[in-house]
């Protein structure tokens, strides 16, 4: 009956639309916008996917990792209902680099529930590369590259636009957003971008009952122009993004027999409502980034880029709070960023191109006095320099690419805590903790596209890769607010040495299409955090203690994307992924490796009168329960497997030279209460139940 009130309500809401566009039209015309696509496309021979325009628009209004989690090998790690990670082939956190417009997001992604600072409405295209890529992008992409791209700018004169109007059920959550695009007749080559998104939710609910605290609201603008004359183009960006969430009040507890009684039944004790108010715990986080670039074409086939982006990431995170100090931050950490990328790329009329290259990164972290408790990383000051040369070869049937990187990082740390050495608390002193430490490492990648015949490609790319650890990973003592745990890092933890070979058979014909890879990825001195079974009280409640351990790693996975096309109307996808994963020092499991996965659908395509691109889809997934985990070793067992159904369609319709589109869809269509294993909430609540959301697109 919903689903039929909200069809209803659309199709009116469609019928409106169309009248009122209608009569703008017959008055007001707006001049033709050229827009000119100068972004360099990533390379043939790294494995890689691409996500279009047209497909990101069917995932508006949801976060990074859930926008690329289609990929087949892409999944999430999650902190409740209001934070996720990407993961690719079992990797996240440091191990994946992500560019928000060519720039390297850096906060304080060290968290895992620290979700990526990028507002996904600003993407054009969305590209994810899965080996590992530290050549080209620098150190931390031992397990992948998220590259996030904006529309080009326009280089003629008019102005064009998207109007965004997001509302989904569950969290009764709406957004907006809009991006105008223009240029300017007096001045060609000059072209300029406005964007900004409001998004707002309250309490999200699972299957049988809200989760408390899970509100979401965000507010995110940017700025852009650019002029291109000649041999020269320039450009300058602006963005900011705003969010504040609140952190599930059912994993913050206050005994450990709370802890047990919460883990035993599953789910939260308390009943909570629907409300949009956001109270301790939560997090604030504002992140700015400014980017200024500049291209020059020296000779035919020979081109300097020279790129500069500032970026201040400033986190605060609340907790409950005794007396007066509910207001004050329990963690508030501001990281300034400066990055200065330079690349010389030389090609000849033969297709062969090499690239020479620097990257330079210099961080300031700090804690912000005032908040009257332990900090939970220190204070630090970080250098990063890296060179490097990527050579491409090309013949009629082959495409190689090959190169090599040198890094330096040099990381000072200093920070202070207050340490309880008797029983009474009479014994209370400040420890100092912290340290230089300097890192280096040589990297290397060589790749391959072999171009069998019209309807098969094989690619193979292997890589090199390493990182050095994070503050979190070496000096951590403490509560770790967000994600409800209290974490306890290593000071002697090592760098971090990645070795991927990843290969890719792509069949493409007018009625099948698939893509098949396979992987194998060793890691020496892998880091991860891990729970070592007990409990740490504090003054705001009892936590589960993780510790950071490091051993070496092995990796083995395959994913399959394939689309069979019974007709010009109907086609069947199906994506399936498996990961393997063992820590080999010590012949075991390693926690928290993705499961196997799943997912399928049937999508009809077809015209009807005036609607263009009328398509209906169903949808299932399956993720089979993991059963390689250590026994004991966690304080639950992994959930159960489950199946998850959607529903979803959508049209196009043309109106003079606009186009409106409309997009409904309904996932855990049935409200099947679930538990996702990489969850890390998994032990008090089930995930997400029954969500519907309708999307509107208006372009002009």
């Amino acid at each position: 009956m919903l689903i039929r009130l909200l069809l209803i309500f659309a199709l009116g809401f469609l019928s409106i639309i169309h009248a009122y566009a209608q009569v703008l039209t017959d008055s007001i015309k707006l001049k033709e916008v050229s827009i000119v696509d100068k972004l360099k496309p990533i390379s043939r021979t790294s494995i890689s996917v691409t996500l279009s325009e047209k497909q990101l628009q069917q995932t508006k209004g949801s976060d990074l990792a859930e926008t690329i989690k289609e990929i087949a090998g892409v999944s999430i790690l999650k902190t409740g209902s209001t934070i996720s990670k990407p993961v690719i082939e079992g990797m996240h956190g440091n191990r994946i680099l992500i560019l928000n417009n060519g720039i390297r997001l850096e906060a304080q992604q060290w968290g895992l529930e620290h979700a990526p600072e990028i507002d996904p409405f600003l993407a054009s295209r969305i590209h994810v590369i899965k080996g590992a890529e530290s050549v080209r992008y620098g150190a931390e992409a031992i397990g992948g590259v998220v590259i996030v791209e904006p529309p080009s700018l326009p280089i003629s004169e008019g102005i064009s636009g998207t109007l965004n109007l997001i509302g989904a059920l569950n969290g009764r959550s709406g957004a907006t957003s809009a991006m105008l695009n223009g240029g300017l007749k007096s001045l060609p080559g000059f072209g300029w971008r406005l964007q900004g998104t409001f998004k707002r939710s309250g309490n999200v609910r699972s299957a049988e009952y809200y989760l408390g605290n899970t509100g979401v609201q965000e507010v995110n603008y940017s700025a852009a122009a650019g002029y291109n004359k000649g041999r020269a183009s320039y450009e300058i960006y602006y963005s900011r993004f705003g969010t504040e969430l609140g952190i599930l009040y059912s994993a913050h507890v206050g005994t450990k027999e709370d802890i047990d009684a919460r883990i035993a039944i599953g789910r939260p004790l308390e009943n909570y409502g629907f409300t949009y108010n956001i109270t301790a715990p939560r997090q604030k986080v504002v992140h700015d980034l400014l980017k200024t670039k500049a291209h020059y074409v020296v000779n035919d086939g020979q081109s300097l880029d020279i790129t500069y982006g500032f970026q201040k990431n400033q986190r605060k995170e609340y907790d409950f709070r005794r007396g007066d100090r509910e207001a004050l931050p329990i963690t508030d950490l501001v990281l300034n960023t400066h990055t200065l990328d330079l690349v010389f790329e030389k090609q000849n009329l033969h297709g062969t191109k090499r690239l020479y290259g620097f990257n330079g990164i210099f961080q300031v972290n700090n804690n912000i006095p005032g908040t009257l408790a332990n900090t939970f990383i220190p204070n630090y000051d970080s250098f990063t320099g890296g060179v490097f040369v990527i050579q491409r070869w090309l013949t009629k049937d082959f495409e190689f690419e090959g190169g090599l990187r040198y890094d330096f990082k040099l990381f000072d740390a200093a920070g202070y805590r207050y340490a309880n050495n008797s029983d009474d608390n009479s014994e209370i002193t400040e420890q100092y903790y912290g340290g230089q430490s300097r890192f280096h490492n040589v990297t290397g990648s060589f790749g391959m596209l072999w171009k069998i015949n019209e309807y098969w490609q094989l690619g193979s790319n292997l890589g090199l890769a390493w990182r050095a650890p994070t503050a979190n990973e070496l000096f951590s003592n403490g509560l770790h607010h967000g994600a409800g745990l209290y974490e306890i890092g290593d000071p002697n933890i090592k760098t971090e040495q990645g070795y991927k070979w990843v290969n890719s058979l792509k069949y493409y014909k007018e009625k099948l299409n698939f893509t098949f890879d396979a992987y194998a990825q060793y890691i020496n001195n892998y880091i991860y955090s891990e729970p070592d079974k007990t409990f740490r009280q504090t003054v705001s409640g009892t936590y589960p203690i993780f510790r950071y351990k490091q051993t070496n790693a092995s990796f083995f996975g395959t994913n399959f994307s394939g689309t069979y096309h019974f007709s010009k109307v109907i086609s069947y996808k199906l994506n399936a992924s498996l990961i393997r994963a063992r820590d080999v020092s010590n012949s075991k499991y390693l926690p928290y490796i993705p499961s196997d996965r799943l997912d399928q659908h049937i999508h009809l395509n077809f015209q009807f009168k005036n609607l263009n691109n009328i398509w209906i889809q169903a949808g299932h997934s399956f993720v089979r329960r993991q059963t390689r985990y250590e026994p004991e070793s966690d304080y639950a067992a992994p959930p159960d497997a489950y199946h998850l159904f959607q529903l979803s369609g959508g049209t196009t319709m043309k109106i003079g030279a606009q186009e409106l589109g409309l997009n409904l869809g309904v996932d855990n269509l049935f409200n099947t209460p679930y538990k996702e294993y990489m969850n890390r909430y998994r032990y008090y609540t089930h995930d997400m139940g029954r969500n519907i959301t309708i999307r509107l697109a208006y372009k002009f």
